[in-house]
């Protein structure tokens, strides 16, 4: 059984991760710090670095190759393509819990019967959003694996493979769904909000980009095993 806490400490165990954290950070920050949503869209691209970084260390893990430390920021073009990647997945799993809040949302604008019916929306939304966060890192492994995009939607072997590993797999998936509530709140506080989403977001998503690779990983492996 992995310890959640040790793994959470294990960027700190490259010498210079210190940089390497707050060059992501500075990646997302383009993107947090702006109050306006045109601004967000606009400076949104930028977190592609941060994205594709974040993609490096899982692809390392699942392929147990340099896992001792954290890689380079190099190579420039092909982290940014690779961030481009990961999130028209991540927006492809986001797609129908979007759909979902936008007809409860309008929904709940009605009367009375309209706003219960609006709430069991808001509630399949929630589930449906909790979803996405689990499928997604396997999507990924998937996609890693077979070099295809398509494969990253690949439902049924996605499913499979979770199931395969189990146990592990869901509990880093509530961890993960509880860091994600944690950078909401943080998210809430004035000024230093946005420097604190972007510096706890891009460490946590290293962290966690280590620790789904190599679950991901044993999935393949117990599977190739059986």
């Amino acid at each position: 059984m992995f310890n959640l806490t040790e793994e959470l400490k294990r960027p700190m165990a490259d010498a210079g991760w210190t940089i390497k954290v707050l060059t992501g950070a500075a990646f997302c920050l383009a993107f947090f710090w702006h109050p306006h949503m045109v601004l967000k869209l606009i400076f949104f691209p930028v977190s592609f670095f941060s994205m594709g970084y974040i993609y490096r260390v899982f692809a390392n893990h699942f392929r147990a190759t340099d896992v001792e430390r954290l890689p380079e920021w190099n190579d420039w073009k092909e982290i940014f393509l690779k961030g481009l990647v990961i999130f028209l997945i991540g927006f492809g799993y986001c797609l129908i819990p979007v759909f979902s809040f936008m007809v409860s949302d309008s929904i709940l604008m009605g009367g009375v019967l309209a706003k219960i019916v609006g709430l069991i929306f808001m509630a399949v939304t929630a589930l449906l959003f909790v979803a996405a966060i689990f499928l997604l890192p396997m999507g990924i492994a998937q996609y890693t694996r077979d070099e295809k995009f398509s494969s990253a939607f690949a439902v049924k072997k996605i499913w499979d493979r979770i199931m395969n590993i189990g146990d592990k797999y869901f509990k880093i998936a509530l961890f993960a769904v509880a860091v994600i509530v944690l950078l909401y709140v943080i998210g809430t506080i004035p000024y230093l909000g946005p420097v604190l989403n972007a510096l706890v977001g891009f460490y946590a998503g290293l962290a966690f980009a280590a620790l789904y690779g190599q679950v991901c990983r044993e999935a393949y492996e117990e599977l190739e095993i059986k």
